[in-house]
């Protein structure tokens, strides 16, 4: 039989120190109950289906939302109509802006393109 030396390798979201794992893990759950008493179900349910296709927008939002309610910026839930509200702010400020400037040169002026010249 091989010796098998144990691996120091850890998986990813995990860590080594069990301390920080639980307190990754209050964390986590205490973002899950604040963002359950901001948004209504429909909301909640409609950032759940954000997270499976984009889940950096998605906890980009749930950390935005968390840092509304602590901060007291929200006064009653959110609707989902809010949220997909936020969800297009968001997304038209990540978008980077493309401006096309075409060059111009000396002689390209087509007002004295005289084609008689070509006769």
């Amino acid at each position: 039989m091989s010796n098998l030396a144990p691996t120091t390798e850890v998986p990813a979201g995990f860590t080594a120190d069990p301390q920080q794992q639980a307190a990754r893990e209050e964390r986590e759950e205490q973002k899950k109950s604040i963002l359950k008493q901001i948004l209504t179900a429909e909301a909640l349910e409609r950032l759940g289906r954000v997270k499976l296709v984009r889940k950096e927008k998605a906890e980009a939002l749930e950390g935005k939302l968390v840092q509304m309610a602590v901060q007291g910026e929200l006064r009653s839930q959110l609707t989902e109509a809010q949220l997909i509200n936020l969800l297009e702010t968001q997304s038209q400020q990540a978008q980077p802006k493309v401006t096309i400037r075409r060059r111009q040169f000396l002689d390209d002026d087509d007002d004295d393109d005289n084609d008689d010249d070509l006769m």
